[in-house]
């Protein structure tokens, strides 16, 4: 951090000196001043916000990491990425706060049209923005329940879909997550189609769906009265877990044989990551409602719950007071069409595809390293004890990952029990792919 940035802060009423700039200084402040959330102050130090580039993040002694998280796939086009400056400065005079879902604004009207149109199926869609994608799954949740009259869910194990309330109700990727919290909703829940692990002990090729048997049985057991079905079409923070087609489309049409929406969370595999703009895509189903968020605010706080006309049996059945204000919603149109405009759909597959074969080179190297799988530019490297027993090696994942950040310079993150997570931007080049898998590789090797 330079002595201008420096003395922003003084100018502020803070008195912060050069020699302040340390991990473990800012690491201690900010461990007494923020309550204890997701940080993981052993192994992350404490994030330069002047400067950083593309894939390049610095910490604030200056030590340069090559990022590999894209923000937990929020920073589609990674850090301080000039067009997207250009287009920042350009809209500077335009208001900030207009309380979308109180007002109409024209950027708003536009970014629902947009949304409503890259999203699978003809059919007619409203669009509700929120500021986080829990929301954004929370929204469609309280539509299914409000158009179907029923209160029930069916969700997976494991799932992530938020840490608030309803959304919280479907999650069941890790107990600390709700552990001593009330249950929001009645949720059926079975396992997510998990083909390395299939709980049944069939592999993909003599798969019988037995996963979608199981729903039928757990339909037919505790009833199927469900408003809706809650997917994920890439399972993420459970593991970065690709569910076959076949399991996906059996699933779809066992919700629909009940009466019930089929949902579709998108927060973190939607807006083009997998090469498509919403996840499920790569499966051949059409939802009947979306769930997006992270990388559709460019940078900035956005979700979107995407259902069925007219969403709400009312007026007032549902809203929030920041909802893609115009100025949001413009970074959020120039964002798709910057997509589009620079062929980033073909990109993210072409370099995902690249990932996971660089990545198989692990596979074969090592016998902790199980599995490599995703789609596009969202994908797990699975850690196990060895390839017979797949028994899940947690703590060495957490060595490797520590390793990689401290030692190689790596910014990766975990998924899951045992499964590193790659979620890059979508600026990422062969030659950053290159060098993250060597990274990685040196990694696994220091920590056998």
């Amino acid at each position: 951090m330079d002595e201008k940035h420096i003395k922003i802060l003084n100018d502020l009423g803070f008195d912060i000196r050069q020699q302040d700039l340390t991990n473990d200084y800012w690491k201690k402040r900010a461990a007494d001043a923020l309550a204890l959330t997701t940080q993981d102050r052993d192994v992350y130090g404490c994030i330069d916000h002047t400067t950083g580039e593309g894939v390049r993040i610095f910490d604030v002694e200056g030590t340069e990491y090559l990022d590999v998280t894209g923000g937990v796939a929020v920073r589609a086009f990674g850090l301080r990425y000039r067009p997207f400056l250009d287009f920042e400065d350009s809209i500077i005079d335009v208001i900030n706060e207009l309380p979308g879902q109180d007002f109409d604004a024209i950027p708003q009207t536009l970014l629902g049209e947009r949304i409503a149109s890259i999203t699978p199926g003809n059919h007619k869609k409203r669009v509700v923005f929120t500021t986080s994608g829990g929301r954004a799954v929370e929204g469609c949740m309280k539509s299914a329940m409000d158009l179907s009259g029923r209160r029930r869910f069916v969700a997976f194990r494991p799932a992530f879909h938020g840490r608030t309330g309803y959304a919280l109700a479907l999650t069941s990727s890790n107990s600390k997550h709700k552990s001593g919290f009330p249950q929001g909703v009645d949720v059926i829940r079975v396992f997510y189609p998990y083909c390395y692990r299939c709980p049944y002990g069939t592999t993909e090729e003599d798969c019988s769906l037995e996963c979608v048997e199981a729903l039928r049985y757990a339909l037919e057991v505790e009833g199927n009265d469900i408003a809706a079905t809650v997917m994920e079409p890439l399972c993420g923070e459970g593991g970065l877990i690709v569910p076959p087609s076949k399991a996906v489309n059996g699933i779809y049409d066992l919700t629909k044989e009940i009466g019930a929406y089929f949902m579709s969370d998108e927060v973190q595999a939607g807006m083009g990551r997998t090469g498509k703009w919403c996840a499920i895509e790569n499966h051949d189903v059409i939802p009947d409602y979306i769930s997006m968020g992270k990388a559709i605010g460019a940078g900035y706080p956005m979700g979107a719950s995407i259902g069925p006309a007219p969403m709400f049996t009312g007026g007032s059945r549902h809203s929030e007071t920041f909802s893609a204000e115009p100025k949001m919603s413009l970074f959020s149109l120039w964002l798709l069409k910057h997509m589009e405009d620079g062929d980033f759909l073909k990109k993210n597959k072409e370099n995902g595809e690249y990932l996971r074969k660089r990545l198989g080179e692990l596979v074969d190297k090592y016998e902790v390293v199980g599995d490599v799988r995703g789609l596009g530019l969202m994908v797990g490297m699975e850690i196990v004890k060895d390839k017979k027993t797949k028994e899940k090696a947690r703590k060495l994942r957490d060595n490797v990952v520590k390793n990689a950040v401290q030692k190689q310079h790596l910014w990766v993150l975990g998924a899951g029990q045992n499964v590193i997570r790659l979620t890059p931007s979508y600026i990422i080049t062969k030659e950053n792919i290159d060098d993250a898998v060597e990274r990685l590789d040196k990694a696994v090797a220091t920590e056998l």
